[in-house]
């Protein structure tokens, strides 16, 4: 999955809190801001081309819509962490948890048992 800039993640939040929308509605969220239009509309395109938003046509305009989930970008991006900096291991994310006393053993072993749990749903 390809990493967005902060500018287009904050975009695509809109999208995911607020669904499709046309370009000049997407610009009402930017009003104090310098934002132009043709800025705005050249980032969409952007994402559309990563293929993040897709659109629909209504004569000469495009109203753009997410075209993944927020959940579907986020093990993405956690996916792309995880390769990069630990190595493709989770576990060796897990062990920095623990280890930075971020996770307990108790947290540990509660995690451990609803991953059990949910494999035997």
């Amino acid at each position: 999955m390809k990493k967005l800039t902060q500018k287009e993640e904050e975009i695509m939040n809109y999208f995911w809190e607020r669904g499709p929308m046309f370009i000049k509605e997407l610009k009402e969220f930017y009003s104090g801001q310098k934002l132009h239009y043709n800025t705005l509309s050249t980032i969409v395109r952007g994402l559309e081309e990563k293929g993040f938003v897709g659109h629909e046509q209504f004569g000469n305009t495009h109203r753009y819509f997410a075209a993944l989930t927020e959940e579907e970008y986020r093990k993405g991006a956690l996916g792309n962490v995880v390769k990069k900096y630990f190595n493709n291991s989770y576990k060796n994310v897990v062990s920095l948890f623990v280890e930075d006393e971020k996770l307990s053993l108790d947290e540990l072993k509660k995690l451990i048992a609803d991953i059990e749990n949910n494999k035997n749903d």
